[in-house]
């Protein structure tokens, strides 16, 4: 006759233990290969970051409703100098819009600052080379988004009677 072996609470409660580190110990071990997401950059928005010297161009992007309508630029200027900056954009040698951005401080393109192109030489959901000009930095062109104004841009679209000042 042969007896089963006898387990007491003390062996339950250590093959408890010994199960939960066990668990504890393989569950943890998946995070040790997956990257943390914030190490990795990234474009946050639909627009194009940039910068050029003390002036930082985040989430710059086009709306457009037409190839060869106007079109507002919407992004933010950031100047990190103690010189105020003036910024003038431009595309395929046309002049654009012109604006200051002054020391420390940002402009907010399409909320409260105007910035509109005369001329948008590609169709919305294209990539249009603008200049962004500066004093310090000459010409850098930069390839930003054309997008519609629908959706989350439709209170920026650019109105037929805008004009840029050179």
């Amino acid at each position: 006759m042969t007896t089963a072996p006898v387990t007491t609470p003390r062996h339950r409660l250590r093959a408890a233990l010994a199960a939960a580190a066990l668990g504890t110990t393989l569950l943890g071990g998946c995070a040790v290969f997956s990257p943390v997401q914030t190490d990795v950059p990234y474009q946050a928005s639909d627009g194009v970051d940039a910068t050029f010297g003390d002036l930082d161009v985040r989430g710059v992007l086009v709306i457009s409703d037409a190839k060869d309508a106007p079109g507002n630029i919407v992004g933010q200027l950031v100047n990190s100098s103690d010189e105020d900056i003036a910024v003038a954009f431009g595309t395929d040698g046309a002049a654009g819009p012109q604006l200051m951005v002054g020391r420390h401080s940002s402009v907010t393109l399409g909320e409260g600052e105007s910035a509109t192109l005369p001329k948008v030489t590609v169709s919305p959901g294209d990539v249009l080379q603008l200049q962004v000009i500066t004093e310090a930095t000459g010409q850098n062109v930069v390839t930003v988004p054309v997008l519609p104004s629908n959706g989350y841009y439709s209170g920026d679209k650019p109105s037929p009677s805008s004009s840029a000042t050179p």
